[in-house]
């Protein structure tokens, strides 16, 4: 039987815009991989593994005792074992061949560089072009792509409300940054010096946004599947802080609340032909990030960005199915562990091998971020 081997690599956004083999992440970045080791255990399959430089005995005992089978720390046989990396990137792919993988069982560089181009932005801005083609209702216009710094500043002074600029690979809220009208001359050198490291730069109205969610997929031999909601939180400009914990079912009401009547059903089901299309030799999860906004001409943004990798929202998803009593409600965040309370922490009422109340940490002691669930 193959076992996937699940590797958490939340920066490999950035080592898709660096694009070199042996990148090296912000420290805070390496702080939270090296914390979120664990994290696998929480979405994948009870005989999956993943890689970490080791596991707290102790407590991985005590989850195993409070939740059954789970899956195990990497015991470097690559036999038949699937990498399966937070997403894919020269950065992913070496950490597979450092754990002992040959690279001929591993993606080749003409893949790698296809997720690559997937990954920038101008490909959610396809994707929302041909969205707003298919559908009978009004949406936010896709964003545009700019190379030099006049054509950002006429975008600009087109927008009165301001314009939310981004860079093609950046991640959970880096490469943003907001300009408008009174101060994008003063802004030039910096524009340019974005356009100078990529290539490019995205550009996009600032909208007054009244929350932000996303719809879940996996693309297999083609075929791409819907997989659940998320309903996430954000701080400053799209910085990732949080998701919602509750039922599928729950989480489509509640977006599908922030909406006119029948929007939400009609972009998760019209997506799934675009993205085929778009996509159809990439293999894995996606995540469509959204939002909902202040507007008279349309209240939809279907399609802020598009992550071709694992994200937070799957996490919670999977972890809500697995591990907690359907019905319950909560919340997941993450931030730094404290003195007050260290990582690790579990102080959970589990019933049947799931979560009725309480709060538990998914990453394990000595962690220097917590990955905090609270149920109840």
């Amino acid at each position: 039987m193959q076992r996937l081997l699940h590797f958490f690599f939340p920066e490999n956004d950035l080592a898709l815009a660096s694009w070199k083999s042996r990148y090296t992440a912000p420290d805070n970045a390496v702080r939270l991989r090296k914390s979120g080791e664990t994290l696998p255990i929480w979405f994948a399959d009870v005989h999956d593994c993943f890689l970490s430089t080791g596991v707290n005995a102790d407590w991985y005992r005590k989850i195993t005792a409070l939740f059954g089978e789970i899956p195990f720390p990497y015991d470097h046989n690559p036999a038949d074992t699937v990498p399966a990396p937070w997403g894919w990137s020269l950065a992913s792919r070496q950490a597979f061949i450092d754990a002992g993988f040959p690279q001929s069982a591993l993606p080749d560089d003409a893949y790698l560089d296809y997720v690559r181009q997937l990954s920038h932005r101008r490909t959610a801005a396809d994707v929302a072009k041909k969205l707003a083609a298919s559908l009978p209702f009004s949406v936010a216009p896709a964003a545009v792509e700019r190379t030099a710094f006049s054509a950002v500043k006429d975008f600009v002074l087109a927008h009165p409300q301001g314009v939310i600029l981004k860079l093609p690979w950046s991640s959970s809220g880096r490469g943003l940054v907001a300009v408008d009208a009174a101060g994008v001359d003063k802004q030039q050198s910096m524009i340019e010096g974005m356009i100078g490291r990529q290539g490019s730069i995205m550009a996009e109205p600032r909208y007054t946004k009244k929350a932000d969610f996303a719809l879940l997929y996996t693309i297999k031999e083609g075929k791409c599947t819907f997989d659940g909601y998320s309903l996430f939180n954000t701080e400053r400009i799209g910085s990732y802080s949080g998701n919602v914990l509750a039922s599928p079912e729950t989480l489509h009401d509640e977006i599908a609340a922030l909406l006119p009547e029948g929007q939400l059903d009609a972009v998760r089901n019209a997506l799934i032909p675009i993205l085929e299309s778009v996509a159809p030799n990439y293999s894995g999860p996606l995540g469509v990030d959204m939002m909902s906004v202040e507007g008279d001409e349309f209240s939809f943004v279907p399609v802020v960005e598009i992550n071709f990798r694992m994200t937070m929202g799957h996490v919670c998803h999977r972890f809500y199915n697995r591990f907690v009593e359907p019905g319950s409600r909560g919340n997941f965040y993450i931030r730094p562990a404290s003195s007050d309370l260290p990582a690790g922490f579990v102080d959970v009422d589990v019933q049947n091998q799931r979560i009725k109340s309480g709060k538990l940490d998914m990453a394990q002691p000595g962690s220097y971020f917590s990955f905090v669930v609270e149920i109840g």
